[in-house]
C-alpha cells in the first residue's frame, strides 16, 4: 500500500469539494487532465468514469464508497499499468482544518516495476497533495 497525507485548514465540506468530484481532480492531480462521465447514475456509490492523461493514456474507475464530506473510494476497472488498483481519500476532522489521506492498493501487471513506483509514487502522491492545498487556499481567496 501506498500512502500520503496532509494537513489543509479548511474544513471538510471545502475540501470535499475538491476531492469528493472526479471532475474537480485535474485542478490537484497531476496525472489526470480531464474526467470523462461514463454513468448516467448521480455521483455515489457505482458512478463510472474514465480518466484521461496528459499523455492520453485512459483509466476506467468505478466508486466503491461515497460518504461525503470524509471518505471517497474507488477502484480501476481497466488499466494497461495495474491488474487492480483501490485508492481512498479519508478526509479528518482535526479541530482546526482537515486531514488528507490518500491511500492506494494496487496489483501492477509487471512486478518489476514495483521497485521504481516504491519509490517515485510516494513523491507524487505527496506532490498531489501539496497540489490540492494550493488549488484549496486559490478557493478561499
Amino acid at each position: 500500500m501506498l500512502k500520503s497525507e496532509i494537513v489543509v485548514p479548511q474544513g471538510r465540506e471545502q475540501v470535499w469539494s475538491i476531492v469528493g468530484d472526479p471532475a474537480q481532480s485535474s485542478r490537484w492531480d497531476r496525472s489526470i487532465a480531464r474526467v470523462i462521465p461514463e454513468s448516467s447514475l448521480p455521483l455515489g456509490v457505482g458512478w463510472r468514469g474514465t480518466t484521461v492523461a496528459p499523455s492520453g493514456m485512459r483509466q476506467q474507475f468505478q466508486i466503491t464508497e461515497y460518504q461525503p464530506p470524509e471518505l471517497l473510494s474507488f477502484k480501476l476497472l481497466e488499466s494497461k499499468m495495474f491488474r487492480s488498483a483501490s485508492l481512498r481519500f479519508t478526509l479528518l476532522d482535526t479541530g482546526s482544518g482537515t486531514r488528507v489521506i490518500h491511500s492506494i492498493e494496487l496489483d501492477l501487471r509487471h512486478r518489476i516495476l514495483w521497485p521504481i513506483l516504491r519509490i517515485l509514487s510516494p513523491r507524487a502522491l505527496a506532490r498531489d497533495l501539496d497540489y490540492l492545498k494550493d488549488e484549496l487556499a486559490r478557493d478561499a481567496r
